[in-house]
C-alpha cells in the first residue's frame, strides 16, 4: 500500500517581488500535479535531493521518515518554475502531520505560519532574501489563490473572466532563484502594488478589462525595476503584438522561467502557432486550474 499526495503546478500570476516583502500575490495552481508516493521501506529518498528542503525536513525528522521509501513523480520533467522543490516540501511536511492516519483532514491539520516558519528553516541559509512561501500557501489551497503574508490574508478564486482566456507558456530558460535572491537589494514595489490592486479588483468585480491593464501594468513596472531578463523581454515583444493576446508578462525571477499570456475568449490560434514554430511550450491554461494538496491511499 502507498500514500500518494498529488500537488499542482504553481505560477505566480501576479505578485512576484511583492512576496519577497510579505505583499500580496496572485498564483495559478494547474495540473498536471506532482505526485509524492510513498511507501514502508528504509529512508530512500528517490530523486528528492538531500540537501533540498525536503531533503533537510526529512534528515530533521529521521526518526520518523526512515520507515518510508520516496518516489517522486515530476510531470513536467525537470522544466523549472512550476514548483517541484515546494511540492517535495509540502509532501513530506504533509506526510509528517499526516501520522499514517488516511482518516484525517488535512485542511485541518494545518497551521499555515508554522508551515512557513518550518520551509523558511530549511530552505533559506540566511543570506539575502528569504524565499516567501507564498508558492507554498497555494499549492496546499489549490485554484487561483491570493495570498498576503504581512495580513495573513487568504482568498481562493475561480477564474471569474468568461471573454478571456490564459495561458503559461514555458520558455526553456532558467534563472535559479535562491541565487537571485541572494543578490537581490532593496527596491520600490509601489508600482507593483498599484497594479496588483487593480487586479484585485477585476477579480471583486469581473472586470476583466481591468484585470488585462494590470497585467500589463504589473509587466511594464517589472520592466522599470529591471525584474524582467532580454530573452523574456523579447518575447514578449513579438507575443503582444499576435492577434488576440490582451497582455503577457513573465512569472518567477526574472520573469524567466514562465510567461503568463491573456488571449480573448476563442482567439488563441496565433498564439499557438507562434509557440509552436518557435519550441515554447504552453503547458496550462484557465481549463487546467486544479484543487490544492489532496491525499490518497492506493494498494
Amino acid at each position: 500500500m502507498a500514500i500518494v499526495f498529488s500537488i499542482p503546478g504553481k505560477t505566480f500570476l501576479l505578485g512576484e517581488y511583492l512576496a519577497l516583502q510579505g505583499g500580496p500575490t496572485l498564483l495559478g495552481l494547474t495540473q498536471p500535479c506532482f505526485e509524492l508516493i510513498v511507501k514502508s521501506g528504509t529512508g530512500d529518498l528517490g530523486t528528492i535531493h538531500p540537501d533540498s528542503p525536503a531533503g533537510k525536513f526529512v534528515f530533521t525528522h529521521q526518526d520518523y521518515f526512515s520507515k518510508y521509501d520516496f518516489e517522486f513523480k515530476d510531470p513536467y520533467q525537470g522544466r523549472g518554475g512550476f514548483g517541484a522543490s515546494t511540492a517535495q516540501f509540502l509532501g513530506v511536511y504533509s506526510l509528517w502531520l499526516y501520522k499514517e492516519d488516511a482518516q484525517r483532514d488535512m485542511e485541518k491539520l494545518f497551521d499555515i505560519k508554522h508551515m512557513l516558519e518550518t520551509y523558511n528553516s530549511v530552505a533559506w541559509n540566511g543570506q539575502g532574501l528569504p524565499p516567501s512561501g507564498a508558492d507554498l500557501v497555494g499549492q496546499l489551497k489549490g485554484s487561483l489563490t491570493f495570498f498576503e503574508k504581512r495580513r495573513g490574508y487568504l482568498s481562493v478564486a475561480s477564474w471569474p473572466f468568461t471573454d478571456l482566456e490564459f495561458y503559461l507558456i514555458h520558455t526553456g530558460n532558467k534563472v535559479q532563484t535562491h541565487e537571485h535572491l541572494k543578490t537581490l537589494g532593496e527596491f520600490d514595489s509601489s508600482g507593483l502594488e498599484k497594479s496588483f490592486n487593480m487586479a484585485k479588483e477585476s477579480f471583486e468585480t469581473h472586470q476583466s478589462s481591468l484585470f488585462v491593464d494590470a497585467v500589463n501594468l504589473y509587466a511594464m513596472n517589472l520592466k522599470a525595476l529591471d525584474f524582467t531578463c532580454e530573452p523574456t523581454l523579447k518575447l514578449l515583444t513579438d507575443i503582444r503584438s499576435l492577434a488576440g493576446v490582451k497582455a503577457a508578462k513573465g512569472c518567477g525571477a526574472l520573469g524567466a522561467d514562465v510567461l503568463f499570456v491573456l488571449t480573448a475568449k476563442d482567439q488563441s490560434l496565433e498564439l499557438k502557432t507562434y509557440c509552436q514554430k518557435h519550441g515554447l511550450a504552453i503547458v496550462a491554461s484557465q481549463s487546467q486550474i486544479s484543487a490544492g494538496l489532496s491525499v490518497g491511499v492506493k494498494g
